[in-house]
């Protein structure tokens, strides 16, 4: 394990840098304090140093006055110990995030659904407000369809997975099969393990490595949730609208509420071209939008 550090220069600056963290969910960094010297340092916990020096750049990019980062080789369990400190339960309705760490010792109350993650080197803890947002559409989706009595029989997509927390979550609701779709093999291998240790079954997932061109290809689902950047999701947005089956619903998210419109614009249109009717709907989380199209 490798531990990146970088001086902040100011106790404001500390601050500020701590909240872009948790807003860009960079999970393995983290404002430490240096109390006998009130110090603070940016501090990163991270195994690839590819990685490391990219995410170190990212930040740098918006606090051009951190210092230069140091790169030391450190005990894994020092890392841990970071990530524990700042995991959180998340809970939506009935659903619960709660990170692996704590399943012995978090009581899910009667009737909850419990999900637990452990993001290892992929996005999703289930912190940052685009997951939640998604996980809200998902207990609206669970919601409809457990009035008709059809959520056992519906499908769902997770495209772009990182840890698997949305694919696991619709499964865990009662969602009968899901596909987890990533580019990243680190991201996929994680969806598979966080998956089986939540109790699912093999036959009840389909993992694909590749980009949402190659993992969408002949595919539709009754529940397409998308976690990834705007440009993207505007780039494949007559795919994604394609994807969705007559019933289903469409969620987008990962977009800031300055890019909502024009995004939304790009969607509805392929959603009136391709779809007999759709119903349109968004949530926003601070700074973060989801957009969800139901298809008629």
């Amino acid at each position: 394990m490798l531990k990146f550090s970088s001086k902040i220069l100011s106790n404001e600056k500390a601050n500020s840098v701590g909240e872009f963290l948790s807003d860009q969910e960079l999970v393995y960094w983290s404002v430490e304090k240096d109390c006998l010297r009130d110090e603070y340092f940016l501090c990163g916990y991270i195994s690839d140093e590819q990685i490391g020096h990219k995410d170190f750049a990212k930040i740098k990019s918006v606090f051009g006055d951190i210092k230069d980062v140091k790169v030391t080789t450190i005990n894994p369990s020092d890392w841990e110990e970071v990530y524990k400190k700042s995991a959180k339960i998340w809970k939506c309705e009935d659903l619960y995030w709660v990170p692996a760490f704590m399943k012995d010792t978090v009581e899910i109350p009667e009737g909850g659904v419990g999900v637990y993650i452990e993001p290892g080197m992929a996005f999703g803890s289930g912190t940052h407000e685009t997951s939640q947002l998604c996980a809200r559409a998902l207990v609206m989706f669970k919601s409809l369809y457990t009035k008709t009595n059809d959520l056992i029989i519906k499908s769902c997509i997770d495209a772009g997975c990182g840890s698997g927390i949305l694919g696991i979550s619709a499964l865990k609701l009662g969602l009968v099969h899901a596909t987890f779709i990533d580019i990243d093999t680190d991201a996929i291998r994680i969806s598979r393990e966080n998956a089986l240790a939540n109790g699912l079954f093999p036959d009840q997932m389909d993992f694909v490595i590749g980009d949402i061109k190659i993992g969408l290809l002949g595919r539709q689902a009754d529940l397409l949730m998308v976690n990834i950047l705007s440009d993207i999701l505007v780039e494949n947005a007559d795919l994604l609208v394609s994807s969705v089956k007559p019933g289903g619903l469409l969620c987008v998210s990962g977009i800031l509420k300055d890019e909502k419109f024009d995004v939304a614009s790009e969607f509805t249109k392929f959603t009136k071209k391709r779809w007999e009717s759709v119903v349109e709907s968004s949530m926003d989380d601070r700074e973060w939008s989801l957009l969800a199209y139901f298809r008629g």
